[in-house]
C-alpha cells in the first residue's frame, strides 16, 4: 500500500486535486495505511478513512468527499482551509464529459450529479428515481430486461431488499439494474464510481 503509484494522467478530470494530494503524501513520506492509522487514532478532527479510501482519493478519476480530502491533507501536514479550497476548486471545475456535454448526461434522474453521490442514501435515491424515469417497471420486468440484455442475474428478492434500503447493492447488481432502467454508455462508468464512493462511505 506504500508503493508510489503511476503519475496521474493529465487527462484525468480532477488532475490538479489529485496531484496536490499526492505531492503532500510524497513530502510526508507516509503510506496510505499509516495515514489511515493516524486518522483513526484521532490525530486530526475528521472521521476515520480506510487506506483504500485514501488511495482512491488521489486517482483523479472522481471527486472524493470533501471530508476525505481534508483528512488526507491534514494528516500530511496541510491545513483544513487549504484542503477545502482545493476541493471547492475541483468541484467547480466538474463538467460533463465532452462526449455528452450537449445532453448533460452526468446528471442522474435524482437531479443529483452522479459525481456527487457519496453515501448509500444518495445511491438509493438515484436508483429509485432512475426507475421512476423508466416508467416504474416491476421487479419481474426489470429481471426480464436484465436477462434480455445479458447483464447478469438481477434476483428479485435481493433487489427488493436493496430498494427497501436493507442492504447495499453489489456493483454488478447496480449496473444490471440501471441498464435495465435504460442507462447506457459512459453513464455506466459514473454509476460505478458512485457505487465505489457510497461503498467507501459505508465502510468508514
Amino acid at each position: 500500500m506504500g508503493r508510489s503509484k503511476a503519475q496521474v494522467p493529465q487527462s484525468a478530470q480532477y488532475y490538479e486535486l489529485a496531484e496536490w494530494l499526492r505531492s503532500l503524501r510524497r513530502r510526508s513520506g507516509l503510506t496510505y495505511r499509516r495515514m489511515s492509522q493516524l486518522i483513526q487514532e484521532g490525530r486530526i478532527s475528521e472521521p476515520g478513512c480506510s487506506a483504500v479510501t485514501l488511495l482512491r482519493a488521489d486517482r483523479g478519476t472522481f471527486l472524493p468527499r470533501r471530508q476525505v480530502v481534508e483528512a488526507y491533507a491534514q494528516v500530511c501536514g496541510a491545513t483544513r482551509r487549504e484542503a477545502r479550497v482545493q476541493w471547492e476548486r475541483a468541484a467547480q471545475q466538474a463538467e460533463p464529459s465532452a462526449a455528452g456535454a450537449c445532453q448533460a448526461p452526468t446528471v442522474s434522474p435524482s437531479g443529483r450529479r452522479l459525481e456527487f453521490v457519496y453515501h448509500p442514501a444518495h445511491l438509493l435515491e438515484a436508483m429509485h428515481r432512475v426507475r421512476r424515469a423508466a416508467g416504474q417497471p416491476s421487479l419481474r420486468e426489470l429481471q426480464k430486461r436484465a436477462r434480455d440484455l445479458g447483464t447478469g442475474p438481477l434476483p428479485r428478492s435481493t433487489l427488493a431488499d436493496v430498494l427497501a434500503g436493507l442492504r447495499m447493492p453489489s456493483e454488478d447488481l447496480l449496473i444490471a439494474y440501471v441498464r435495465a432502467c435504460g442507462e447506457q454508455g459512459h453513464l455506466l462508468t459514473l454509476w460505478r464510481h458512485a457505487w465505489a464512493r457510497a461503498q467507501d462511505s459505508d465502510m468508514t
